[in-house]
């Protein structure tokens, strides 16, 4: 495998993206949904935060790629894949959403405040799947060797 996705140093890629993914997507949802509500944010973050969310899309992707290379190694965990799958899709939205939003925050239309609200929505659920992609991973990781642990020590 010669892949960029597959090892860097030795080491699985995925287990190095991975760590942005899980700061940068809920980092950058909390602050968009911020810049949303409150405005006292907005003309000090909003750049910054659609700058945070397209680095978390890029991570997204590429813990994904990555991901997939790594289970070429190791073997297909079924359901941290498809929650992986489904992050990069959200994030995906949800950048999108943020940008056209950031273009209209400034023009008091009704489009761009239900534009906003929906973001809100979109950036809740991509916390929500970054903590199960995440929850998934760990458990198909490192699951079978804790119970392995515990039920080694209570002899």
């Amino acid at each position: 495998m010669d892949s960029v996705f597959d090892l860097f140093l030795g080491l699985p890629v995925h287990v190095l993206v991975n760590h942005f993914v899980i700061v940068l997507v809920p980092l950058f949802s909390i602050a968009f949904i911020l810049i949303v509500l409150f405005k006292k944010f907005r003309a000090n973050y909003s750049l910054i935060t659609i700058i945070g969310l397209g680095f978390a899309l890029i991570s997204a992707f590429q813990a994904k790629q990555s991901g997939e290379a790594l289970s070429l190694r190791v073997g297909y965990p079924e359901t941290h894949a498809w929650w992986g799958e489904r992050l990069v899709i959200i994030s995906a939205i949800l950048f999108v959403i943020a940008l056209v939003w950031y273009r209209l925050k400034n023009k008091n239309l009704f489009f761009s405040k239900l534009l906003g609200y929906v973001g809100i929505l979109i950036a809740v659920a991509a916390i929500v799947i970054t903590a199960l992609a995440g929850h998934s991973g760990a458990s198909a990781s490192w699951g079978y060797k804790i119970k392995a642990t515990n039920s080694s020590s209570q002899q």
